[in-house]
Protein backbone atom coordinates (compact mmCIF):
# COMPACT_ATOMS: atom_id res chain seq x y z
CA UNK A 1 0.00 0.00 0.00
CA UNK A 2 1.05 3.67 -0.66
CA UNK A 3 1.72 6.11 1.41
CA UNK A 4 -0.97 8.13 -0.33
CA UNK A 5 -3.40 4.99 -0.21
CA UNK A 6 -2.68 4.65 3.45
CA UNK A 7 -3.99 8.59 4.25
CA UNK A 8 -7.13 8.29 1.99
CA UNK A 9 -7.84 4.80 1.63
CA UNK A 10 -6.73 1.82 -0.74
CA UNK A 11 -7.78 1.73 -4.12
CA UNK A 12 -10.91 -0.70 -4.94
CA UNK A 13 -9.45 -3.54 -6.73
CA UNK A 14 -11.45 -6.76 -8.59
CA UNK A 15 -9.70 -9.99 -9.27
CA UNK A 16 -6.52 -8.18 -8.78
CA UNK A 17 -7.33 -5.54 -11.23
CA UNK A 18 -7.44 -1.71 -9.88
CA UNK A 19 -11.18 -0.91 -10.54
CA UNK A 20 -10.87 2.04 -12.45
CA UNK A 21 -13.96 4.71 -13.82
CA UNK A 22 -15.77 4.61 -17.26
CA UNK A 23 -18.83 5.78 -19.27
CA UNK A 24 -19.05 3.07 -21.05
CA UNK A 25 -20.78 0.61 -19.10
CA UNK A 26 -18.36 -1.79 -19.05
CA UNK A 27 -17.82 -4.09 -15.63
CA UNK A 28 -15.62 -2.97 -13.06
CA UNK A 29 -12.24 -3.65 -13.53
CA UNK A 30 -12.85 -4.96 -17.10
CA UNK A 31 -9.85 -5.01 -18.93
CA UNK A 32 -8.70 -3.20 -21.86
CA UNK A 33 -9.49 -4.18 -25.34
CA UNK A 34 -6.34 -3.28 -27.14
CA UNK A 35 -6.78 -2.81 -30.96
CA UNK A 36 -5.23 -0.71 -33.80
CA UNK A 37 -8.14 -0.94 -35.81
CA UNK A 38 -11.40 0.00 -33.87
CA UNK A 39 -13.70 -0.54 -37.25
CA UNK A 40 -12.40 -3.97 -37.63
CA UNK A 41 -12.86 -5.18 -33.67
CA UNK A 42 -16.59 -3.23 -33.95
CA UNK A 43 -17.47 -5.03 -36.96
CA UNK A 44 -16.39 -8.56 -35.23
CA UNK A 45 -18.00 -7.56 -31.75
CA UNK A 46 -21.62 -6.95 -33.75
CA UNK A 47 -21.04 -10.56 -35.89
CA UNK A 48 -21.00 -12.01 -32.69
CA UNK A 49 -24.15 -9.99 -31.34
CA UNK A 50 -25.89 -11.00 -34.42
CA UNK A 51 -25.11 -15.04 -34.93
CA UNK A 52 -25.99 -15.73 -30.79
CA UNK A 53 -29.02 -14.68 -31.70
CA UNK A 54 -31.73 -17.43 -32.75
CA UNK A 55 -35.01 -15.83 -32.19
CA UNK A 56 -35.42 -12.74 -33.14
CA UNK A 57 -38.41 -11.54 -31.51
CA UNK A 58 -37.66 -8.12 -30.47
CA UNK A 59 -36.17 -7.61 -34.00
CA UNK A 60 -33.01 -7.01 -32.49
CA UNK A 61 -31.07 -8.98 -35.15
CA UNK A 62 -32.65 -6.61 -37.81
CA UNK A 63 -31.32 -3.54 -36.11
CA UNK A 64 -28.10 -5.07 -35.54
CA UNK A 65 -27.85 -5.90 -39.36
CA UNK A 66 -28.55 -2.62 -40.02
CA UNK A 67 -26.00 -0.94 -37.69
CA UNK A 68 -23.26 -2.92 -39.06
CA UNK A 69 -24.42 -1.80 -42.55
CA UNK A 70 -23.71 1.76 -41.33
CA UNK A 71 -20.42 0.28 -39.48
CA UNK A 72 -19.36 -0.49 -42.57
CA UNK A 73 -20.49 2.67 -44.42
CA UNK A 74 -18.31 4.62 -41.72
CA UNK A 75 -15.38 2.56 -41.99
CA UNK A 76 -15.41 2.62 -45.62
CA UNK A 77 -15.56 6.76 -45.69
CA UNK A 78 -13.09 7.23 -43.04
CA UNK A 79 -10.45 4.67 -45.35
CA UNK A 80 -10.92 7.43 -47.70
CA UNK A 81 -10.65 10.28 -45.57
CA UNK A 82 -7.09 9.07 -44.78
CA UNK A 83 -6.00 9.83 -48.78
CA UNK A 84 -7.91 12.83 -48.93
CA UNK A 85 -6.97 16.53 -48.61
CA UNK A 86 -9.52 19.06 -47.40
CA UNK A 87 -11.93 20.39 -47.82
CA UNK A 88 -13.40 17.37 -49.48
CA UNK A 89 -11.25 15.47 -46.04
CA UNK A 90 -13.97 17.51 -43.75
CA UNK A 91 -17.14 16.06 -45.46
CA UNK A 92 -15.27 12.62 -45.56
CA UNK A 93 -15.06 12.99 -42.10
CA UNK A 94 -18.22 13.92 -41.05
CA UNK A 95 -19.88 11.23 -43.04
CA UNK A 96 -17.91 8.74 -41.47
CA UNK A 97 -18.82 10.60 -37.47
CA UNK A 98 -22.78 10.53 -38.45
CA UNK A 99 -22.71 6.71 -39.75
CA UNK A 100 -20.91 5.29 -36.67
CA UNK A 101 -23.60 7.93 -34.47
CA UNK A 102 -26.55 5.55 -36.61
CA UNK A 103 -24.52 2.55 -35.34
CA UNK A 104 -24.53 3.65 -31.62
CA UNK A 105 -28.53 4.64 -31.89
CA UNK A 106 -29.38 1.29 -33.92
CA UNK A 107 -27.03 -0.53 -31.09
CA UNK A 108 -29.26 1.13 -28.77
CA UNK A 109 -32.85 -0.02 -29.95
CA UNK A 110 -33.85 3.04 -32.31
CA UNK A 111 -34.80 1.54 -35.34
CA UNK A 112 -33.69 3.79 -38.22
CA UNK A 113 -35.04 3.88 -41.57
CA UNK A 114 -38.07 3.57 -40.80
CA UNK A 115 -38.99 7.55 -40.66
CA UNK A 116 -37.53 10.42 -42.53
CA UNK A 117 -33.88 11.22 -41.17
CA UNK A 118 -32.28 14.50 -40.75
CA UNK A 119 -29.10 15.59 -39.53
CA UNK A 120 -30.66 18.50 -37.02
CA UNK A 121 -28.47 21.24 -37.82
CA UNK A 122 -27.59 23.71 -40.76
CA UNK A 123 -25.66 26.52 -41.28
CA UNK A 124 -27.73 29.29 -42.57
CA UNK A 125 -26.92 30.87 -45.71
CA UNK A 126 -26.31 34.25 -43.76
CA UNK A 127 -24.11 33.00 -41.03
CA UNK A 128 -20.49 31.74 -40.93
CA UNK A 129 -19.56 30.53 -37.49
CA UNK A 130 -23.48 29.84 -36.28
CA UNK A 131 -25.04 26.36 -37.11
CA UNK A 132 -28.71 26.13 -36.18
CA UNK A 133 -30.67 23.48 -34.33
CA UNK A 134 -33.38 21.84 -36.60
CA UNK A 135 -36.54 22.77 -34.32
CA UNK A 136 -37.80 19.08 -32.87
CA UNK A 137 -41.05 18.15 -33.88
CA UNK A 138 -42.87 15.12 -35.36
CA UNK A 139 -41.52 14.95 -39.24
CA UNK A 140 -38.76 12.78 -38.34
CA UNK A 141 -35.91 11.78 -36.49
CA UNK A 142 -32.84 14.48 -35.74
CA UNK A 143 -30.02 12.45 -35.63
CA UNK A 144 -28.34 14.50 -33.79
CA UNK A 145 -30.82 15.56 -31.21
CA UNK A 146 -31.48 11.84 -30.42
CA UNK A 147 -27.57 11.06 -30.41
CA UNK A 148 -27.17 13.79 -27.75
CA UNK A 149 -30.13 12.90 -26.07
CA UNK A 150 -28.54 8.66 -26.00
CA UNK A 151 -25.22 9.74 -25.01
CA UNK A 152 -26.18 11.74 -22.20
CA UNK A 153 -26.60 15.20 -22.29
CA UNK A 154 -30.10 16.10 -24.32
CA UNK A 155 -29.68 19.10 -26.33
CA UNK A 156 -31.91 21.77 -24.98
CA UNK A 157 -33.56 23.91 -27.64
CA UNK A 158 -34.82 26.51 -25.27
CA UNK A 159 -31.21 27.84 -24.64
CA UNK A 160 -31.03 28.78 -28.12
CA UNK A 161 -31.15 27.42 -31.45
CA UNK A 162 -27.65 28.53 -32.47
CA UNK A 163 -24.17 27.16 -31.61
CA UNK A 164 -21.30 28.88 -31.96
CA UNK A 165 -17.98 27.57 -33.60
CA UNK A 166 -16.54 29.27 -29.98
CA UNK A 167 -18.98 26.95 -28.64
CA UNK A 168 -18.04 23.88 -30.56
CA UNK A 169 -14.07 24.15 -30.09
CA UNK A 170 -14.31 24.88 -26.73
CA UNK A 171 -16.53 21.69 -25.77
CA UNK A 172 -13.21 19.58 -27.43
CA UNK A 173 -10.38 18.66 -25.26
CA UNK A 174 -8.17 17.53 -28.00
CA UNK A 175 -7.77 21.83 -29.87
CA UNK A 176 -8.26 23.00 -26.01
CA UNK A 177 -4.46 24.25 -25.50
CA UNK A 178 -3.94 25.04 -28.88
CA UNK A 179 -7.33 27.41 -29.37
CA UNK A 180 -5.95 29.17 -25.91
CA UNK A 181 -2.52 29.87 -27.41
CA UNK A 182 -4.39 31.14 -30.44
CA UNK A 183 -6.40 33.22 -28.36
CA UNK A 184 -9.31 32.21 -30.53
CA UNK A 185 -11.31 32.42 -26.69
CA UNK A 186 -11.15 36.04 -25.31
CA UNK A 187 -12.15 37.13 -22.17
CA UNK A 188 -12.84 32.68 -21.14
CA UNK A 189 -10.42 30.90 -18.65
CA UNK A 190 -9.19 27.13 -19.85
CA UNK A 191 -11.79 24.74 -18.63
CA UNK A 192 -10.81 21.20 -19.14
CA UNK A 193 -9.04 19.93 -16.20
CA UNK A 194 -6.74 17.21 -16.04
CA UNK A 195 -7.62 15.00 -13.01
CA UNK A 196 -7.01 11.95 -11.12
CA UNK A 197 -10.10 9.88 -10.01
CA UNK A 198 -9.71 6.83 -7.80
CA UNK A 199 -11.99 4.47 -6.40
CA UNK A 200 -11.41 3.59 -2.84
CA UNK A 201 -12.31 1.97 0.42
CA UNK A 202 -11.17 1.66 3.94
CA UNK A 203 -9.06 -0.53 5.52
CA UNK A 204 -11.55 -2.98 6.13
CA UNK A 205 -12.74 -2.94 2.83
CA UNK A 206 -16.16 -2.59 3.48
CA UNK A 207 -16.70 1.06 2.34
CA UNK A 208 -16.65 2.30 -0.92
CA UNK A 209 -16.03 6.19 -1.62
CA UNK A 210 -13.85 8.08 -4.87
CA UNK A 211 -11.19 11.02 -4.70
CA UNK A 212 -10.34 13.53 -7.32
CA UNK A 213 -6.88 15.04 -7.08
CA UNK A 214 -5.01 17.98 -9.76
CA UNK A 215 -2.41 19.70 -9.83
CA UNK A 216 -2.03 23.18 -7.76
CA UNK A 217 -0.49 24.90 -10.99
CA UNK A 218 -3.83 25.51 -12.60
CA UNK A 219 -4.81 27.32 -9.77
CA UNK A 220 -3.44 30.18 -11.48
CA UNK A 221 -5.27 29.46 -15.20
CA UNK A 222 -8.40 28.11 -14.65
CA UNK A 223 -11.25 28.49 -12.67
CA UNK A 224 -10.66 25.60 -9.76
CA UNK A 225 -12.85 27.54 -7.13
CA UNK A 226 -15.71 25.91 -8.78
CA UNK A 227 -15.17 22.98 -7.30
CA UNK A 228 -16.09 24.39 -4.24
CA UNK A 229 -19.97 25.75 -5.64
CA UNK A 230 -23.22 23.90 -7.00
CA UNK A 231 -23.21 20.83 -8.46
CA UNK A 232 -19.98 20.36 -7.88
CA UNK A 233 -20.17 20.87 -3.93
CA UNK A 234 -22.85 18.62 -3.91
CA UNK A 235 -20.85 15.74 -5.14
CA UNK A 236 -17.14 16.32 -3.19
CA UNK A 237 -15.32 17.84 -0.47
CA UNK A 238 -11.87 19.18 -0.33
CA UNK A 239 -9.34 16.95 2.07
CA UNK A 240 -5.65 17.32 3.13
CA UNK A 241 -3.23 14.66 1.70
CA UNK A 242 0.17 15.29 3.28
CA UNK A 243 1.14 12.63 1.14
CA UNK A 244 1.22 14.57 -1.47
CA UNK A 245 1.77 18.35 -1.14
CA UNK A 246 1.97 19.01 -5.49
CA UNK A 247 -2.32 18.47 -5.89
CA UNK A 248 -5.23 19.38 -4.19
CA UNK A 249 -7.40 16.71 -3.33
CA UNK A 250 -11.34 15.83 -3.24
CA UNK A 251 -13.32 13.37 -1.67
CA UNK A 252 -16.79 11.89 -2.61
CA UNK A 253 -19.60 12.93 -0.65
CA UNK A 254 -21.20 9.29 -1.44
CA UNK A 255 -20.11 6.65 0.46
CA UNK A 256 -21.74 3.43 0.90
CA UNK A 257 -20.95 0.31 2.40
CA UNK A 258 -19.96 -2.88 0.01
CA UNK A 259 -18.73 -6.91 0.19
CA UNK A 260 -15.13 -6.71 -1.25
CA UNK A 261 -15.56 -10.11 -2.03
CA UNK A 262 -18.83 -10.11 -3.83
CA UNK A 263 -19.22 -9.70 -8.04
CA UNK A 264 -22.95 -8.58 -7.41
CA UNK A 265 -22.22 -5.85 -5.03
CA UNK A 266 -19.01 -4.91 -6.99
CA UNK A 267 -21.43 -4.69 -9.97
CA UNK A 268 -23.81 -2.48 -7.47
CA UNK A 269 -20.78 -0.40 -6.20
CA UNK A 270 -19.92 0.29 -9.50
CA UNK A 271 -22.87 1.48 -11.08
CA UNK A 272 -23.90 3.95 -7.73
CA UNK A 273 -20.41 5.62 -8.39
CA UNK A 274 -20.26 6.27 -12.11
CA UNK A 275 -24.02 7.62 -11.50
CA UNK A 276 -22.82 10.01 -9.13
CA UNK A 277 -20.09 10.72 -11.71
CA UNK A 278 -22.81 11.56 -14.65
CA UNK A 279 -23.56 15.35 -13.26
CA UNK A 280 -19.83 16.02 -13.28
CA UNK A 281 -19.14 16.52 -16.58
CA UNK A 282 -15.82 14.42 -16.72
CA UNK A 283 -14.55 14.07 -20.63
CA UNK A 284 -11.78 10.76 -21.44
CA UNK A 285 -9.38 11.19 -23.44
CA UNK A 286 -7.18 7.79 -24.96
CA UNK A 287 -4.06 7.88 -25.25
CA UNK A 288 -1.13 5.17 -25.98
CA UNK A 289 -0.58 5.33 -21.94
CA UNK A 290 -4.52 4.22 -21.66
CA UNK A 291 -6.89 7.24 -20.87
CA UNK A 292 -6.98 10.23 -19.09
CA UNK A 293 -10.09 12.17 -17.14
CA UNK A 294 -10.55 15.91 -17.85
CA UNK A 295 -13.10 17.82 -15.92
CA UNK A 296 -15.26 20.08 -17.52
CA UNK A 297 -14.96 23.56 -15.21
CA UNK A 298 -17.76 24.99 -17.45
CA UNK A 299 -20.21 22.23 -19.31
CA UNK A 300 -22.24 23.54 -22.08
CA UNK A 301 -25.98 22.26 -23.51
CA UNK A 302 -22.88 19.45 -25.38
CA UNK A 303 -21.80 15.90 -24.70
CA UNK A 304 -18.24 16.09 -25.85
CA UNK A 305 -19.07 13.53 -28.29
CA UNK A 306 -22.27 15.58 -29.74
CA UNK A 307 -19.30 18.63 -29.82
CA UNK A 308 -17.22 16.56 -31.93
CA UNK A 309 -20.33 15.80 -34.10
CA UNK A 310 -20.93 19.31 -34.91
CA UNK A 311 -17.55 20.24 -35.72
CA UNK A 312 -17.64 17.25 -38.47
CA UNK A 313 -21.39 18.86 -39.28
CA UNK A 314 -19.46 21.92 -40.11
CA UNK A 315 -16.48 21.90 -41.57
CA UNK A 316 -18.66 19.17 -44.21
CA UNK A 317 -20.95 21.59 -44.68
CA UNK A 318 -18.18 24.18 -45.68
CA UNK A 319 -16.74 21.98 -47.98
CA UNK A 320 -19.88 20.79 -49.90
CA UNK A 321 -21.53 24.40 -50.11
CA UNK A 322 -19.59 27.36 -49.06
CA UNK A 323 -16.53 28.06 -51.40
CA UNK A 324 -15.73 30.99 -50.26
CA UNK A 325 -15.91 30.38 -46.40
CA UNK A 326 -14.18 27.38 -46.47
CA UNK A 327 -11.49 30.15 -47.79
CA UNK A 328 -11.83 32.30 -44.91
CA UNK A 329 -11.34 29.60 -42.60
CA UNK A 330 -8.82 27.53 -43.99
CA UNK A 331 -6.78 30.57 -44.50
CA UNK A 332 -7.95 32.36 -41.63
CA UNK A 333 -7.97 32.43 -37.48
CA UNK A 334 -9.32 29.27 -37.41
CA UNK A 335 -6.84 27.52 -39.11
CA UNK A 336 -4.62 26.05 -37.10
CA UNK A 337 -7.17 24.81 -34.85
CA UNK A 338 -9.17 23.13 -37.54
CA UNK A 339 -6.16 21.41 -38.80
CA UNK A 340 -5.62 20.42 -35.68
CA UNK A 341 -8.90 19.10 -34.50
CA UNK A 342 -9.38 17.29 -38.36
CA UNK A 343 -6.25 15.34 -37.11
CA UNK A 344 -6.79 14.35 -33.56
CA UNK A 345 -10.73 14.75 -33.56
CA UNK A 346 -11.72 11.40 -35.24
CA UNK A 347 -9.40 9.23 -33.46
CA UNK A 348 -10.94 9.92 -30.01
CA UNK A 349 -14.49 9.99 -31.56
CA UNK A 350 -13.89 5.99 -33.02
CA UNK A 351 -12.34 4.92 -29.73
CA UNK A 352 -14.78 6.37 -27.06
CA UNK A 353 -17.96 5.94 -29.34
CA UNK A 354 -17.33 2.05 -30.09
CA UNK A 355 -16.64 1.76 -26.52
CA UNK A 356 -20.12 3.25 -25.43
CA UNK A 357 -21.35 1.09 -28.25
CA UNK A 358 -19.70 -2.61 -27.29
CA UNK A 359 -19.91 -1.33 -23.47
CA UNK A 360 -15.97 -2.01 -23.51
CA UNK A 361 -12.83 0.02 -22.63
CA UNK A 362 -11.35 0.04 -26.24
CA UNK A 363 -7.87 1.35 -26.04
CA UNK A 364 -4.43 1.35 -28.35
CA UNK A 365 -1.83 -0.51 -28.04
CA UNK A 366 1.16 0.28 -26.96
CA UNK A 367 2.80 -0.97 -29.60
CA UNK A 368 1.19 0.75 -32.36
CA UNK A 369 3.62 3.06 -33.84
CA UNK A 370 2.49 5.92 -35.89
Amino acid sequence: MTPIEDELGEQVRRDFKAVKYFPFGNEPGAPFILTSDPFSYLQAWLDNKINRIKRDRKKQRSLLIKAKYFAELAEGFHNSSKEAKMPSKGTLIYYTFINLVKTFLLARNYDLETTMEHHGLSLPSNKKTQLKLTPIGNDGISIFHEFAKTIGVEINNGDGLEIKFDEILRELPEVHEIGYALNLFPNTKRKHLPIDIVIRTNKNRNRIYYTLAYEKKFDKIMKTDKLLKGVFKDKIYPIDCKSDSSKKYFRSNLIFNYTCNSSNSHKRAYKRICDDFKQLSINQMITRNGYRNYLNLEPSRMHRLSATLAFGYYIGTVARYRPTLNKEILKGRYQAVIQEAVSSCPNQFFYLLISHITNQICAIPMAKIE
